[in-house]
């Protein structure tokens, strides 16, 4: 059983695809119905249906971690929640990138620590490589691209701003209504820790 997986070296936070197959569900429409929706009409406005192939299951099985209380909000809700919302599913279905917010980003945070450097970066993937097989026999070219998507879909989501050679954490501000909801629904408690809520 594989701890990790390097499988994320091209993935995005999808945010206007993600917002789009939420709104199809909202609208009681099934996984095929969406799916050849996508298709005819190039909703998500790739340039070949190859891209459209390699993308939709990947936005529609992290629209699966969602109710329709959270799809509401991610199609109505401001930028923050979208970014809090996006982030979530991103890191729920990815266990590296959230062992890295948990382990680094979390950690640095609690001991009122304000930015993350390379170093802490690297240490981090270090301490994995000792730890997993799996993590050790990832190439060089791999890791640098998992270091790199980490921090990029981290930037896109609002939760690291670069700045210099660092990163600053930022909590994501969470409008009331999302907040109340997580905290009452027990099994997304996590978004609070995630998105630096907590």
């Amino acid at each position: 059983m594989k701890v990790y997986s390097g499988g994320f070296t091209a993935e995005h936070l999808y945010r206007n695809e993600l917002k789009i197959v939420a709104s199809l569900q909202l609208q009681g429409m099934s996984k095929q119905a969406i799916k050849e929706k996508v298709f005819e009409e190039n909703i998500f406005h790739c340039r070949s249906e190859a891209a459209m192939k390699d993308i939709f299951p990947r936005v529609y099985r992290r629209s699966e971690k969602l109710d329709d209380v959270l799809r509401t909000m991610l199609v109505n809700g401001s930028r923050s929640d979208n970014n809090a919302i996006l982030l979530y599913v991103f890191l729920k279905h990815f266990k590296f990138p959230r062992d890295f917010v948990l382990e680094v980003i979390h950690y640095n945070k609690n001991r009122f620590k304000q930015t993350i450097t390379d170093g802490n970066v690297h240490t981090f993937f270090e301490e994995k490589e000792q730890q997993y097989e799996e993590v050790r026999k990832w190439t060089a070219q791999t890791k640098a691209k998992l270091k790199q998507v980490t921090l990029k879909i981290l930037v896109d989501g609002e939760l690291l701003v670069k700045n210099g050679n660092e990163y600053e954490m930022k909590s994501i501000p969470l409008s009331k209504e999302l907040r109340e909801y997580v905290e009452r629904n027990p099994q997304y408690s996590d978004l609070l820790t995630l998105t630096l809520n907590d």
